[in-house]
């Protein structure tokens, strides 16, 4: 609006992003006001921003899930740092997200300047028209209000997420509801009415709903379990009361490591487990039924439609018959004093005892992911 208030919001962006030090904040690399002209420099992603990637007509793969829930933990973190150093951000959206050569995103603070927290009050007050531009991502009180806190960074960063999870734009004119903020409202309205006869918590019940209904299956399909901890971190942040940014890392976190040791495991895509090779012999049909699964009972589950494999340890899972080459019963017994040997080191042998314990419900999933 004048020269001297242009240089003081400069002087505060400059100050507050050679601030910020974090691998998923995008860096400021210098700064030039030659000739009156005030421009920041940043280095040049590659990949370009998480909004084109989810939604370009032109972008054949889609991103895969490891690829999409290494994203959504890498915002959070960057947020949860912002917040930790008493920085607002208030303009996080897909397209403020960068990502650079190998995918990793970078929350970047263009078209709104990051703010600093005002300590001796709850809200940093911000001009309605410099919102228009993000009202897609923000939640009707700040739109109402003009009132900025950290709960709104929260608040975008479910917006965020429920993106990739769904494939959906934030804003699409010709879906109802439009805004892709009101479709996960709906749905977790929905399981707060349900959830008091069920006994269930609003955020699972209405975290399976939203993987049945809008998961993105141009994806691939994606363990259950991941996806409910994925879209449950969607939930958390949206919810009025108390949203939290670590619970939903938290659960963003579970999601990660799941798919990580399901690749670990060697689980496919068609519900079989396949046994890895430095644990197991060339004859892995044989091998498998020479190990009984824990408490002398198979387990062995049916993925849902929008799930891959069930979690589950390779040399704990039966073998299939159609997986083999002859029937079961073609198959004879090896004798006891066979030299096959199957060597599993005490550390694994816990987590697979735990990840059994897990899925009765016998530990929770902070026990697990210390495991």
């Amino acid at each position: 609006t004048s020269p001297s208030a242009t240089q003081r919001f400069f002087h505060t962006e400059v100050q507050i992003c050679f601030r910020c030090c974090h691998v998923n904040i995008l860096q400021l690399l210098g700064f030039s006001i030659e000739t009156g002209l005030h421009c920041l420099i940043y280095p040049y992603l590659p990949n370009g921003s998480l909004h084109s990637k989810l939604h370009s007509q032109d972008s054949c793969v889609a991103l895969p899930w490891e690829v999409r829930v290494s994203i959504a933990a890498g915002l959070l973190q960057a947020v949860q740092y912002l917040h930790s150093s008493g920085i607002l951000h208030g303009n996080i959206k897909s397209s403020n997200v960068l990502l650079d050569e190998n995918l990793t995103p970078k929350l970047g603070h263009s078209g709104l300047r990051l703010l600093s927290a005002d300590k001796k009050s709850e809200y940093a007050m911000m001009k309605t028209k410099v919102l228009q531009a993000s009202l897609t991502y923000l939640p009707e009180d700040l739109v109402r209000h003009g009132q900025l806190a950290a709960r709104v960074d929260v608040f975008s960063c479910a917006v965020v997420l429920a993106e990739i999870l769904t494939g959906m734009k934030a804003l699409d004119e010709g879906r109802q509801p439009a805004y892709l903020k009101d479709l996960i409202a709906d749905e977790m309205q929905l399981a707060r009415e349900s959830s008091c006869s069920k006994g269930i918590p609003v955020e699972k019940l209405a975290a399976k709903e939203i993987c049945c209904k809008y998961l993105d299956m141009r994806a691939g399909p994606l363990l259950e379990e991941a996806a409910v901890d994925f879209a449950s971190a969607i939930c958390l942040c949206l919810r009025k009361k108390n949203p939290s940014i670590a619970e939903a890392l938290g659960m963003v976190g579970t999601a990660e490591s799941r798919l990580r040791e399901h690749c670990l495991w060697g689980g496919s895509t068609s519900g079989l487990s396949i046994n890895t090779p430095e644990e197991t012999d060339d004859e892995a049909s044989s091998v498998s039924r020479e190990v009984p699964s824990p408490g002398g009972s198979e387990r062995s589950r049916q993925p849902l439609a929008l799930s891959s494999a069930p979690l589950c340890p390779p040399l704990l899972a039966a073998a299939c018959p159609d997986a083999c080459c002859e029937p079961v019963s073609r198959v004879p017994s090896l004798p006891r004093e066979t030299s096959w040997k199957i060597k599993i080191n005490d550390q694994k042998r816990k987590l697979m005892e735990n990840i059994l314990l897990y899925e009765e419900d016998k530990l929770n999933s902070s026990e697990l992911f210390d495991s």
